[in-house]
């Protein structure tokens, strides 16, 4: 994976560059990892935080943060636990191929580890992306617990989502003239680049979300079918 740099200039074979912006968390991965690993490690007050997310009473990057917080487990038991639940979602690497192939650019922006996704991709021989990801800090002996997230400074400012922690900052850093922006996500974090999407895959949360704001947006549920329907979409226009 490349980490946290602006893509050299390409040339899309077709008419406009296509531009993929991809949550990892219950997007990338067929579930939450984070609630299935994590959580156990917190207990109720997880699902606590989580609701303030949901509700908009709290951003998302706050809720990590605090989540993250409450963890005391050691170190490699977090990784551990986060990689041994962590599974690709179908048609990934199709996906990921295809787009290489018409020339366009992909990038991972997320609030999850930095060391975890990084893991997936090497233990997946999935091909070289793009990464922002959070850095997972811990201020115990062995890095260990008390933990806090560093998030990647391409991050933005945001009312909604705070400060330096806003997705969309990096999608109008990323996106040139002419791109079709695909974004892909799951969760309250991934509403402010939909809603500047072109089109937006999504799934759980944030599909209600770009439903009940009228977004464009699509189902996502297996990446090998992704570049079909945006073709369908695009020849609509």
């Amino acid at each position: 994976m490349t980490n946290d740099r602006t893509p050299d200039a390409g040339v899309n074979r077709g008419d406009r560059r296509m531009l993929a912006l991809l949550d990892y968390d219950g997007t990338i991965t067929t579930h939450e990892c984070n609630e299935i690993a994590l959580q156990p490690l917190v207990g109720n007050e997880w699902w606590e935080l989580e609701e303030e997310s949901y509700a908009d009473r709290m951003s998302h990057a706050e809720v990590f943060q605090r989540q993250v917080g409450l963890i005391r487990a050691p170190r490699a038991e977090v990784i551990g636990r986060l990689l041994e639940v962590a599974e690709p979602m179908p048609g990934l690497r199709d996906f990921f191929t295809e787009l290489r192939l018409r020339e366009g650019h992909s990038a991972i922006v997320s609030a999850g580890f930095r060391e975890v996704i990084e893991a997936l991709w090497r233990r997946e021989a999935l091909p070289p992306m793009q990464l922002f990801a959070s850095e997972l800090v811990g201020e115990g002996p062995d890095d260990g617990p008390p933990y806090r997230l560093e998030f990647s400074d391409a991050l933005g400012d945001c009312p909604r989502c705070g400060p330096a922690s806003c997705k969309a900052a990096l999608l109008r850093t990323l996106r040139r003239p002419g791109d079709v922006v695909l974004v892909f996500g799951d969760g309250p974090s991934d509403l402010c680049p939909a809603r500047e999407a072109d089109i937006t895959f999504a799934r759980g949360h944030l599909a209600e979300r770009c439903a009940a704001e009228g977004l464009e947006w699509r189902a996502l549920s297996d990446f090998g079918v992704v570049m079909a329907e945006v073709d369908a979409w695009l020849a609509g226009r």
